[in-house]
């Protein structure tokens, strides 16, 4: 008789894998088939289907990971407790906060990292039999469960791909019975869970398998650490030199820093590993340990004061917010291996009491972000309306969109208060915003007032065809969007950077009216042609047969004019058909589209989307 007290065996836990691999496949297809998710008197919502096919999968994990290695009755409490978090998480991301959310899949992939850790601090905690396990335990089952976890991804890959290798193989004969199971929820799902519990069960029963692929995947890191701790030894000495301010230029030096941040961690510990106690290290890789610990201390304080800077300009946003957390762990981690480094005793052994520390820290950090004790969304909502209602921004500049579409419930209800605000012009745009009648969005966005992008001046344009012409005023007071219309040169759009293509102008009838239509050509050889509508200028489809440095070579010289087409267009009752060469870049043979009539109307120019 198996005691609870006690791991199970081998042969129990091949069952249980496959066991939960199968019937949760059968449990998820179920949740998110598309028959059940058309179905009008389903008795969930789709995005409960959705939150309950996420926890069971994440649940799935959990079992997967510790049926080898955790007590039965311990695994069994571990898994409700982590069920019932993970739903909870998941409700809140989806339901209450991610309601338009473009963060979500942020926070889905914080949850998976908390999951990760979770799991090991618990499961290695349970076999050490006591609240915190040595940290050989945690290095050990950390760095085998993630070569594990990757491995069965890719035997599942694999797996997937030699099914519709098969499957191609098949409909070559004319049997598409096998394409069309692999396309079925209800086959996809539990196959796909047999595979990877037989992935993750083939790791455990292969010790030596993941010793080995670990061994070296940790020796390859080790050895990059020196490669960029001289980088970023180089990039702080730069700084002296050169001052910040080229670094806040970059518009992108919080990103930056922080991924540098996450590769010092990653290089430092698979170089450290477990210290001294069951290897020798290098004497090249214990200093760049060394130097790497300070520069992460720098490079964390760097991001944290750029990040500083930007939401004391501009408040709080859901993307900031997410930052700002992963700011705070990276100078934990910053002080701590600093503060290693200086530590009396064998090298750098106090990275194993923080690494623990640190982990625990990180779990409580992403549970805080992840519900409402610090969600992103209740939080920069919180911090845009406090910067509306005191002044800081007008109502004119602010970003209403980012309340109605971008921070679900939370700005939703935020609205309401406004709408009674005594500030006339607020309570106006907080109307708009309930109602939905704001408007196409501007471009900038994410509670960033003031950020609307700088519009070039059109008027200083040059037309090289014909010489000495001026564009329409029309054309010049158009406010043209390269986001709602992506085959607008970026140059009518924004204020062309330094090293931006430049444009050029010409004016030709294309169409016989006698009113000459607008074709712009930038100097990377692209042309795009703009015909006026009512009282704004559209795009028109344009293909250019020719080498782009030809193109601006012409365009250089002024030789530009109009031509009869090589082939004429051809009437089949209101369609009409355009004949090309089969030789065209494009391979386009024929185009076929209905000509307007005075029964038809002409197609609407294109509407800036709805967030």
């Amino acid at each position: 008789m198996i005691s609870k007290s006690q791991p199970l065996p081998e042969r129990a836990v091949l069952f249980l894998r496959l066991g939960v691999g199968f019937f949760i496949g059968l449990i998820v297809a179920f949740l998110i088939a598309d028959e059940v998710s058309r179905s009008a008197d389903t008795l969930l919502r789709q995005d409960w289907r959705e939150v309950l096919a996420q926890t069971l999968t994440l649940v799935a994990f959990i079992l997967w990971a510790g049926a080898a290695v955790m007590r039965r009755v311990s695994l069994a409490i571990w898994s409700a407790i982590a069920a019932a978090m993970l739903c909870f998480i998941l409700w809140h991301v989806r339901i209450y906060s991610g309601d338009g959310n473009s963060s979500e899949l942020q926070s889905i992939l914080i949850l998976l990292a908390l999951t990760f850790i979770a799991n090991e601090l618990v499961s290695s905690a349970d076999q050490a039999g006591k609240p915190f396990a040595p940290y050989e335990l945690y290095f050990d089952e950390a760095w085998k469960r993630g070569v594990q976890l990757i491995l069965a991804i890719g035997f599942t890959l694999l797996f997937w791909g030699i099914l519709w290798m098969g499957a191609a193989l098949l409909g070559f004969i004319g049997f598409n019975w096998l394409e069309d199971l692999l396309k079925n929820e209800y086959f996809a799902f539990p196959i796909t869970g047999l595979a990877f519990a037989s992935a993750v069960h083939l790791g455990d029963i292969q010790p030596k398998l993941l010793a080995n692929v670990r061994g070296l995947a940790l020796g390859v890191l080790a050895w990059l650490l020196p490669v960029i701790t001289l980088i970023g030894a180089i990039f702080a000495v730069s700084l002296v030199f050169s001052g910040l301010q080229p670094l806040w230029d970059t518009k992108a030096a919080t990103a930056t820093l922080l991924s540098a941040c996450i590769g010092f961690v990653l290089l430092i510990n698979a170089a450290f590993q477990q210290g001294e106690t069951d290897r020798k290290v290098q004497v090249v890789l214990k200093w760049c340990v060394r130097l790497a610990a300070l520069l992460l201390l720098v490079f964390a304080v760097l991001a944290a004061w750029s990040l500083g800077l930007r939401i004391n300009q501009y408040g709080l946003t859901i993307d900031r917010t997410l930052a700002g957390m992963v700011v705070v762990i990276a100078l934990a981690y910053g002080l701590g291996y600093s503060a290693a480094v200086f530590w009396r005793g064998p090298w750098m052994e106090l990275l194993k009491p923080l690494n623990i520390g640190l982990a625990v820290f990180k779990c409580v950090v992403f549970i805080a972000i992840l519900t409402p004790l610090a969600s992103p969304a209740r939080l920069s909502v919180d911090n845009q309306v406090k910067r509306l209602t005191s002044g800081l921004v007008k109502p004119e500049k602010f970003d209403w969109w980012f309340l109605r579409y971008d921070t679900g419930t939370y700005g939703r209800k935020a609205i309401d208060p406004l709408i009674q605000s005594p500030d006339t012009r607020i309570a106006k745009m907080a109307a708009s915003a309930k109602a939905e009648t704001l408007g196409p969005r501007p471009r900038y966005r994410g509670g960033d007032e003031s950020q609307e992008v700088e519009r070039p001046d059109l008027s200083k344009l040059e037309v090289v065809a014909p010489k000495g012409a001026g564009l329409p005023a029309s054309f010049i007071a158009q406010k043209f969007d390269n986001e709602t219309d992506l085959r607008v040169p970026s140059c009518l759009a924004t204020k062309p950077a330094k090293d931006q293509p430049t444009c050029k102008a010409a004016l030709l009838d294309l169409d016989g009216d006698t009113k000459p239509e607008v074709i712009i050509m930038t100097s990377s050889g692209s042309v795009v042609g703009f015909r006026r509508k009512a009282d704004a200028w559209i795009t028109l489809r344009t293909d250019v047969e020719a080498k782009p440095n030809k193109v601006v070579q012409d365009i250089e010289k002024g030789d530009i004019r109009t031509v009869e087409p090589l082939y004429k267009d051809v009437m089949i009752g209101d369609s009409r058909v355009r004949f090309f060469p089969i030789d065209r870049p494009t391979n386009i043979i024929v185009d076929m589209e209905p000509v307007a009539t005075a029964k038809s109307a002409e197609p609407a120019a294109q509407a800036p989307s709805k967030p």
